[in-house]
């Protein structure tokens, strides 16, 4: 399975920024993940949140996620 996981993609959409995930599997399955927040910044760590609580993504703290 491969990761796919970008602020850049994370965009302002009526009043509310939405982050987004997205999963490939070898046999051509994917998945997409999506978090909303009041800020980018918002989004994007609840994205990451919810990828290390379902152990997609380690469990380090990464400075700029703050």
């Amino acid at each position: 399975m491969e990761l796919y996981v970008n602020s850049t993609w994370t965009e302002c959409h009526a009043n509310a920024y939405i982050a987004e995930a997205v999963a490939w599997s070898e046999n051509g399955n994917h998945a997409a993940m999506y978090t909303t927040g009041k800020t980018a910044k918002e989004a994007d760590s609840k994205l990451m949140g919810a990828l290390r609580e379902l152990k997609l993504m380690p469990q380090t703290v990464i400075k700029d996620e703050r």
